[in-house]
């Protein structure tokens, strides 16, 4: 009779003590969860986003004139938007890579053609793949370009032409971008300037040519740059015989001892 209460005795104190060690667990746990990153430890992603040039409103005009029969084809996702002949017409690429590289730098890259044509074929010139590297309050725009330099001579051999991310235009942007923050982050210039690399793609035009404004609209997020271990030991703990380890000591090792001496 007097070992049942006993026994009884040691599982209410079992009980009770399992109780205050789970209760010290929980703090740590939640102390855990609510861990943050450090600033200095933030990195900044580019996760998609847009760019925008339309090339030269005066060139779309003249591929619209009805001598010319031309115009534009788009492919692989990308979009035109505005007035065809009006200043705020632009084809639109979307994002598909990119860094961050500072808070006020950064690059990105999209995908998709641009069908240039005109004078039943006399024209022809595609522009694809654009990448934009922004540094500070400067830009510059790469692209890839292939076609054929433009003659209107019927009997002529055509001359082939190409290049792959050449320089085809340099910006000067109204703002200066903060790319170490989340969400959308557009930055804008208000015209662009023909590089000498890009005057095969167009041909008609010199280098220096005013060209029309560039905008790049990037998303960007953010993670704990080293994954939230911050300056830790992360081989969960030590081996020296005198931490929480499976040799006595910790939780585990307080029970074994509480449970030994109950006679369990």
């Amino acid at each position: 009779m007097l070992r049942s209460a006993s026994r009884s005795g040691a599982v209410a104190l079992t009980s009770a003590a399992l109780m205050g060690l789970s209760a010290l667990a929980i703090p740590a746990v939640a102390a855990a969860d609510d861990a943050t990153c450090a600033p200095e430890d933030v990195t900044y992603s580019v996760d998609g986003g847009t760019i925008e040039w339309g090339v030269k409103q005066s060139f779309r005009n003249y591929l619209n004139m009805p001598f010319v029969e031309g115009g534009w084809n788009l492919g692989e996702g990308v979009t035109f938007q505005g007035s065809p002949t009006g200043a705020d017409g632009r084809f639109i690429w979307p994002v598909t890579s990119g860094a961050v590289t500072s808070q006020n730098s950064a690059e990105a890259s999209g995908e998709g053609e641009v069908h240039l044509h005109g004078h039943h074929g006399a024209l022809d010139t595609r522009i694809s793949n654009p990448t934009v590297e922004i540094d500070g309050d400067e830009g510059v725009l790469k692209m890839d370009y292939r076609g054929t330099e433009l003659n209107m001579d019927p009997n002529a051999d055509p001359v082939y032409t190409e290049g792959t991310q050449v320089v085809a235009a340099t910006f000067d942007l109204s703002a200066v971008g903060d790319f170490h923050r989340t969400g959308t982050v557009t930055v804008t210039a208000d015209s662009s300037t023909l590089h000498s690399e890009f005057v095969p793609a167009l041909g008609n035009y010199d280098a220096g040519e005013t060209m029309d404004p560039i905008t790049a609209s990037l998303t960007i997020t953010s993670s704990c740059g080293d994954g939230g271990n911050g300056d830790g030991d992360d081989n969960g703990g030590n081996n020296d015989g005198d931490g929480d380890d499976n040799n006595g000591g910790g939780i585990f090792g307080s029970l074994g001892n509480i449970f030994g001496s109950l006679g369990f």
